[in-house]
């Protein structure tokens, strides 16, 4: 579709193809985030997957739904909105590559681990935007996020083909590291015990006592990554859980497929967080303000956490260097977080 490709702050009055994310656009919707006005024909889990479904239809039916579109924007940057934006502007070469566009959009929305070219086309395309790590000047030269993230996008428009096609050598630098460090989180999984509660959609993998990660530079204690995580199990939410002298750790996290709009699977309800936590607070017998705590991240945002240890854990961490041991039992813990998960309100 010869359109222009536009990373925006906000969607404008004009009518647009809105690919990914979401803002009431005027024109034609792509998104399988929460409220969007995606053609019921077009939806999928991924808004890939409807870009795709988007780029499947013959050109006049495309031109017909994108009618007066002037341009085909995103108003966030990331792999699946990346992905979706290749998929509208270039159809027939995404149709090429439409199983490797949806494992890579996989791998960035839902920290799954389709394969190890989708893992490492989801960590350059977040290296790319660094001005830190970015081998391009346009990147480390931008005034701000939004020039930084259209730089990458533009060269991405043009260099996915290659990428998808397996071609990852001249961006080594930006995946090889969270490469290793994902198979050396997934190793260290495959030594842990598994409990699968499928009625609760919950996985608990709990290490052995004293285990420590092996992946290169990780901190005391055990903290495997997300994409391993998820990669591994499969269900919506997991807890994973370190044992040392000093106590546990704990970490909660929920994956993002209770927030978007789903075709494939109904999601079970988020329990109240700032409950658990408080509740877990109690147990703990920690002062408040601590500086050793339960946190929480916000339950309505697309993939929280729950945790003990210090505060400031980033939104959509791969992994959890503030965890700290706590003195509650595992038991007691997975006590309280399946009670919780069980008492959650239908949505």
């Amino acid at each position: 579709m010869d359109l222009p490709v536009r990373l925006v702050t906000r969607v404008p009055p004009q009518p647009v193809v809105l690919v990914d994310g979401s803002g009431s656009a005027a024109g034609l919707e792509l998104s399988h985030w929460p409220g969007n006005r995606t053609p019921s024909a077009l939806r999928h889990d991924l808004s890939t997957g409807c870009a795709l479904a988007f780029a499947r239809l013959e050109p006049a039916e495309r031109e017909r739904l994108a009618l007066g579109a002037t341009a085909i924007v995103n108003n966030h940057y990331d792999t699946d909105g990346t992905c979706a934006l290749f998929a509208v502007r270039h159809p027939r070469r995404a149709l090429e590559r439409g199983a490797a566009l949806l494992g890579a959009a996989r791998a960035g929305d839902f920290f799954q681990w389709p394969d190890d070219r989708s893992l490492c086309i989801d960590a350059l395309v977040a290296g790319l935007a660094d001005p830190q790590r970015s081998p391009l000047p346009s990147v480390r030269e931008a005034a701000d996020d939004l020039q930084r993230h259209q730089a990458a996008t533009d060269h991405l428009l043009e260099h996915l083909p290659a990428l998808l096609d397996g071609e990852l050598g001249p961006y080594r630098e930006l995946w090889e590291e969270p490469l290793q460090a994902a198979r050396c989180d997934r190793d260290d999984l495959a030594r842990c015990s598994r409990d699968d509660l499928a009625h609760l959609d919950w996985s608990v993998w709990t290490a052995a006592a004293g285990a420590r990660s092996t992946r290169p530079g990780a901190p005391q204690g055990f903290d495997p990554g997300r994409h391993a995580l998820f990669g591994s199990s499969g269900t919506d939410r997991v807890l994973v859980i370190g044992p040392s002298a000093a106590g546990a750790t704990y970490r909660l996290v929920f994956i993002t497929l209770a927030w978007f709009d789903l075709q494939t699977r109904a999601a079970l309800p988020r329990p109240d967080l700032a409950a658990l936590c408080a509740r877990l607070g109690e147990l703990e017998g920690a002062e408040p303000g601590a500086q050793l705590a339960w946190r929480h991240q916000p339950a309505d945002s697309p993939s929280p956490e729950l945790w003990f240890g210090l505060a400031g854990a980033e939104l959509f961490a791969e992994h959890a260097p503030l965890l700290r041991p706590s003195r509650l039992e595992p038991a007691r813990v997975r006590r309280e977080i399946a009670q919780a998960l069980l008492a959650a309100p239908d949505a």
